[in-house]
């Protein structure tokens, strides 16, 4: 699961770009940040620390381990830490290693979170994206191609 803040108030301007998201800054003077966060999908947590602002190495990590791209230098750009926390803050939540699967059972995912200090609820908003991979083997029986999950 990924999920990143953004600022409600912003305008189409150069130093307020709306393809630039907010965690790490939601109210555009670095004062109300993101302190720490994690997700819980029924009674598991994910990670098992809570991400903390402090440390976005890991954050980061987490994030182009999703791609498998651990130390591989050779794909193209790489994101720095500095980067990161200014253009693109986002949060990855590996749910691999659920007990449950998470499209086939009904549990809520639930983000806490906490800020720094107090950001107006009208200021930013958080989005969300689920995605999943599922396995299927495709087998050919005759002139017919089977798919299983």
């Amino acid at each position: 699961m990924s999920v990143f803040f953004q600022q409600t108030g912003k305008q189409n301007a150069l130093t307020q770009k709306p393809y630039l998201f907010d965690t790490f800054n939601l109210d555009g003077d670095d004062a109300a940040k993101l302190s720490t966060c994690r997700l819980q999908y029924g009674t598991g947590f994910y990670p098992e620390l809570d991400y903390d602002d402090v440390f976005k190495l890991q954050i980061l990590n987490d994030l182009i381990n999703f791609r498998y791209r651990k130390n591989d230098y050779n794909s193209g750009t790489h994101m720095q830490v500095a980067n990161f926390s200014k253009l693109y803050p986002i949060l990855y939540f590996d749910l691999r290693s659920a007990k449950e699967s998470v499209t086939g059972d009904p549990k809520s995912l639930t983000l806490h979170y906490r800020l720094n200090e107090g950001a107006n609820a009208h200021d930013y908003t958080i989005y969300a994206a689920v995605l999943n991979e599922e396995e299927v083997v495709v087998k050919q029986i005759g002139n017919e191609l089977v798919v299983s999950i």
